[in-house]
């Protein structure tokens, strides 16, 4: 069941179509309790013109030493209203701007469910102690994201 939600402020209308669990992966050998833990979370985007999707992805890692520990990928899919996207598709009808507020509030919803994935694939294990933080999305999002197109693509 999908259900239609509307950032605050923003009126861009879109709903969740999906969420995925893309990898996950423990490797207990390079975890060592003595020693100081990083944290480094990445995101990616991508778009499904024919169908108005945006796609969030997000690859986050706890890890010592240079050497990850514990991995785990994610991924959300999210239909963008007809009205919204037309309204981000450039004049030249060659390009798709995003705003960045918008794409930071998807992050955010898609770092969330892989929160409580991560919760769940550790339950009961010595790994259950690492939580995703708290993260401020806008600031890993500082610019609109933009798509170019190529020439036969399609984006209404």
């Amino acid at each position: 069941m999908t259900k239609k939600a509307k950032t605050s402020g923003s009126g861009i209308g879109f709903s969740l179509q999906t969420i995925s669990l893309d990898q996950f992966a423990v490797f207990e050998e390079d975890y060592k309790a003595e020693e100081k833990t990083r944290f480094d979370v990445a995101l990616t985007f991508g778009i499904n013109a024919e169908h108005k999707m945006f796609r969030v992805s997000s690859r986050i890692a706890f890890g010592q030493q240079k050497r990850p520990f514990l991995l785990i990928e994610g991924s959300s899919e999210f239909v963008i209203e007809h009205e919204a996207w037309e309204s981000f598709i450039l004049d030249d009808s060659a390009s798709i701007v995003f705003p960045h507020g918008f794409v930071a509030h998807l992050a955010a919803l898609t770092i969330g469910s892989i929160r409580g994935m991560l919760y769940v694939k550790t339950q009961n294990t010595q790994f259950n102690q690492f939580l995703i933080p708290t993260i401020n999305v806008a600031e890993m999002v500082e610019k609109d994201v933009r798509f170019d197109m190529k020439k036969g693509d399609v984006l209404s």
